[in-house]
């Protein structure tokens, strides 16, 4: 993966088949779509735009508006002639000022086909907007050429799955279908389609929604004349596979767009109107509805209109702004709570008003710009909770990682294999080519050499160039490749510290815009950094993933993982090197910390394989909302390299389920976090937790555990002191509650202590065991 050229791939790796006709296809379609999208990226455009369509995209040939509001033919704008309807489909509101509703067969024919002419070596974009919600029994045609002279048909619609097509046929039925499966477009929103043909590079593309979907080489034999009409809204063949549903802003080029040209088009949603029109202004956005105090709150409104809208702030809490120009929404929250906002678009047509409610939780101990964190502090389940927004990462269950002690807290045990952690609603990853970013987490391992690169996170796009990954080589040191959606941009790192030591350690990779550099820290110290030039950005649909990378071979991650964080900033050296001494300072390794429910009180009992400036531990209990409160305090050691045990009684445990924690205090005032435990206030049964025989001279350890509900799934795990899993059984309670069990131990077990952790929903259960060889 590091200093590679990127990999010659599709999005499907075999077109999907024609669904209008059945073909043999007469050339080998050639997965290169990437490799053709750089090059598109970098094309520069040729023709001129009409004049009263001076701020479309060069090339514009024909755009219908479909503004009419009655019967009578729809004006294309750049040539003035009509397109005619045998049966009208009807005006509807729009984005852009109308639209037509297709529905009970309408169709429309366009004569005018000097353009449309295509011939072996033309190359054209078509482009439209359509709403819909049909489910229907064939597919949908938005616009289409079927010949009768010959057997070229082309057509862009909509297939029986709901998902956007395009299919083109030479004369001699040279061609084939694209469709893509990821983003369905018959779900009642507004969505952006466009098609391109660019014979220059031989390709045909699919858009949707701003994003190249779909793209495949293909050598045709033959052109695209015909004398046929062409048709919108439906398809001259059959039974004429009717489009159902709102359409607008059809518009067709003499050129292959590029990728960048295309997304303007999409805009977010909001389009970029370029017709002769004026229209009031709508708001197409959804608003950003949380926020965190102390954090800056940033929110774009974007919105339809011709002229462009300005925006404004009508209400909102003090300190808020809007920039009239971008619509950006710029506020730092001084206090948690629930503020009401109304934002306005407006220009001389009109304007539209959007209301929201932010709800503002209260902050913790971090420095202003973070907009992730990701602290992995699960101990079951398959969500991975982001503290500052809603955008949590997820795993399925049979690629979940394993939760391990963390450097602060919990953290997760990757295996190497197929651990694998997903972020979907990755948008705070769409950097611009002007954006300053940080990504800083903490990672452990003791994996030596490896074949592949590991990623600790990642993202590698399906739809456009982009490829951007944190992690370490294949000797163990770290690495940082960012790459845009062109591909721009290259590798830093295989330098400064081996991360597979066994400890933990701080990884940093910081984008500053500014200084157009891309650096790379490992504990606090700078051990790389390169210029690096980026045109455009790296938005993407794809997922951000966390543990490996989803591209082949998977780079899987073998080690433990904690504290991921993305910033909206570039931290500087000084702020990279002062939160390692923060968390590095405060590490205390916790043997064990376990919470037993004995008679309406709760125990809490750890211990610390060692310690050093320790002042005291508090004691904090929540229901795992984010909401500890501290109920109180327990003296520590000190400094000692031996063993000290603790222990703390809840006498008043809340009904239900207590989450407690320890708040691990150092004498210079630096803290840490322990691991939750869960302890659930139900009765005066408390369950038993046997480990036996302990201290383990040979053999297995027999383990009995009574008093939890039957039927409940139990995971078994055994760590060292440091955290490491070693092994994991998961196991389900019989008739009575009970499980009774062997737990085989590794081979190459050494004489030491070790932690034997019971977790099931609603407690956590520790014992140590001792190992004498």
């Amino acid at each position: 993966m590091k200093n590679v050229y990127p990999p010659v791939h599709t999005i499907l790796s075999t077109p999907y088949p024609a669904t209008l006709f059945g073909s043999d296809r007469s050339c080998v379609l050639k997965p290169l779509f990437f490799l053709f999208f750089a090059l598109l990226m970098c094309g520069k455009a040729t023709a001129a735009g009409t004049a009263d369509f001076e701020t479309c995209p060069p090339g514009l040939q024909h755009h219908f508006g479909f503004d009419e509001q009655q019967d009578g033919g729809y004006v294309d704008g750049v040539s003035g002639n009509k397109a005619l309807c045998p049966s009208c489909p009807s005006t509807a509101a729009s984005l852009f000022g109308g639209a037509q509703l297709f529905g009970n067969g309408n169709k429309i024919n366009f004569t005018d086909i000097d353009n449309f002419n295509w011939g072996l070596e033309g190359s054209f974009t078509i482009e439209f907007w359509i709403q819909t919600t049909a489910r229907p029994s064939q597919n949908m045609v938005v616009i289409g050429r079927n010949a009768t002279e010959s057997s070229m048909m082309w057509w862009a619609g909509v297939d029986t799955e709901g998902y956007a097509v395009f299919e083109l046929w030479d004369k001699e039925r040279n061609g084939f279908s694209m469709r893509h499966e990821g983003k369905k477009v018959n779900d009642g929103e507004w969505h952006h389609i466009a098609v391109v043909r660019d014979n220059n590079m031989k390709f045909n593309i699919l858009y949707v929604d701003g994003f190249a979907v779909e793209g495949f080489e293909y050598f045709y034999k033959k052109g695209f004349e015909s004398a046929a009409p062409v048709n919108i809204g439906y398809l001259n063949l059959d039974k004429g596979y009717h489009y159902t549903g709102l359409l607008d802003e059809l518009m067709v080029y003499n050129r292959a767009l590029e990728y960048t040209e295309i997304n303007e088009q999409y805009n977010s949603g909001a389009g970029s109107y370029c017709g002769p029109k004026e229209i009031a202004p709508q708001i197409v956005s959804d608003p950003k509805t949380f926020g965190v105090e102390g954090q800056t709150y940033t929110y774009t409104i974007k919105a339809t209109g011709s002229p462009a809208p300005a925006y404004r702030l009508v209400s909102g809490p003090a300190g808020m702004a809007v920039n009239a120009s971008t619509g950006a929404v710029d506020w730092v929250p001084a206090t948690p709570g629930k503020f009401s906002v109304v934002v306005k678009a407006e220009n001389s047509t009109g304007q539209d008003e959007q209301q929201y409610e932010i709800t503002v939780k209260k902050g913790m101990d971090e420095q202003n710009g973070i907009l992730h964190h990701w602290m992995l502090n699960e101990s079951q389940g398959l969500t991975y909770k982001d503290f500052y927004t809603p955008y949590d990462a997820h795993s399925e269950q049979a690629t979940r990682p394993s939760p391990v002690f963390g450097v602060i807290g919990s953290g997760q045990s990757f295996d190497g294999v197929d651990d694998e952690v997903d972020v979907s609603q990755s948008m705070n990853f769409d950097w611009d080519a002007t954006d300053n970013f940080t990504i800083e987490l903490w990672v452990r391992s003791t994996t030596g050499t490896t074949p592949d690169n590991k990623v600790f996170i990642g993202r590698d796009a399906k739809d456009t160039y982009g490829h951007w990954w944190l992690g370490s080589d294949d000797k163990g040191y770290a690495g940082f490749q960012l790459r845009n959606s062109d591909y721009d941009g290259g590798y830093i790192g295989s330098s400064g510290p081996k991360l597979n030591d066994g400890a933990w350690h701080q990884v940093v990779a910081v984008r500053n815009s500014n200084s157009s550099l891309n650096s790379l820290y490992v504990d606090g110290k700078k051990v790389a950094e390169k210029s690096f030039t980026y045109r455009n950005g790296f938005a993407t649909l794809a997922p951000v993933n966390i543990g490996y990378l989803n591209r082949s071979h998977g780079y899987y991650y073998k080690g433990d993982l904690d504290e991921v964080k993305l910033f909206g900033r570039a931290l500087s050296a000084s702020e990279i090197q002062e939160r390692y001494a923060k968390v590095s300072d405060a590490i205390t390794e916790l043997i064990s910390f376990e919470g037993r429910f004995v008679v309406n009180e709760v125990n809490l009992d750890w211990e610390t394989a060692a310690e050093f400036n320790n002042d005291y531990f508090v004691v904090e209990r929540g229901t795992g909302e984010d909401d500890f409160i501290e109920i109180g305090r327990v003296t520590a050691t000190g400094t000692t390299n031996q063993q000290s045990a603790y222990r703390f009684v809840d006498e008043f445990p809340m009904d239900g389920l207590n989450h407690y924690r320890l708040k691990i205090m150092k004498k210079n005032g630096l803290f840490t976090y322990s691991p939750t435990v869960i302890v659930e206030k139900a009765g005066f049964n408390a369950s038993s937790f046997f480990v036996y025989p302990n201290p383990l001279s040979g053999g297995d350890v027999n383990i009995k555990v009574t008093n939890l509900p039957k039927g409940e799934n139990v995971i078994f795990m055994m760590s060292d002191f440091s955290g490491k899993k070693l092994l994991q059984e998961d196991v389900t309670t019989d008739a009575v509650g009970v499980v009774q069990m062997v737990l085989p131990m590794p081979d190459n077990i050494r004489s030491g202590i070790y932690q034997l952790s019971m977790i099931t929903k609603k407690q956590t259960i520790s014992r140590k065991l001792v190992v004498v060889r």
